[in-house]
């Protein structure tokens, strides 16, 4: 009994996060003849998802040369979030839009790595290096040979 007592003792456990020292959450939209950039920080929690789809949405019928979410200053990330940008890769493409994500952050790379989606939604360093890989996609540069024959 005195062992299990000191074996759960032992054991670190988290402790609930302070709701009043929460960060908030704040999304917002740079936009350059460039690249649209969605700039996400905070905690990516259910409470935005929902703004965080829509504004990736809107972005995508603005139709920018690039489009990346710049994510290097997020606290949390909710698996919901994951999601959207999954779906904004295929939108994306669909769109003929480049789409990147981009701040290599612990809590957006855990999430990737324990689902397996490192190949479907590749992290960047950085908004830079983000533009940078974007700038030749070899299946975009398909389309304009298909669109002049």
């Amino acid at each position: 009994m005195f062992e299990e007592a000191m074996l759960m003792s032992s054991i670190s456990v988290p402790r609930p996060r302070d709701p009043r020292r929460r960060p908030t959450a704040s999304l917002s939209v740079a936009r350059s003849a460039e690249a649209s950039v969605v700039t996400a920080a905070g905690e990516l929690d259910l409470t935005v998802t929902d703004q965080l789809a829509a504004l990736f949405a809107e972005e995508l019928r603005r139709r920018p040369a690039a489009l990346v979410c710049d994510t290097s200053h997020v606290e949390f990330c909710a698996a919901r979030v994951l999601t959207i940008l999954i779906d904004t890769v295929a939108d994306a493409a669909v769109a003929w839009v480049p789409f990147a994500v981009a701040g290599r952050r612990r809590a957006l790379l855990r999430p990737i790595t324990a689902l397996g989606l490192q190949q479907a939604l590749p992290v960047h360093l950085n908004v830079a290096e983000a533009l940078h890989r974007l700038a030749l996609p070899p299946r975009f540069a398909d389309r304009d040979s298909r669109g002049s024959s």
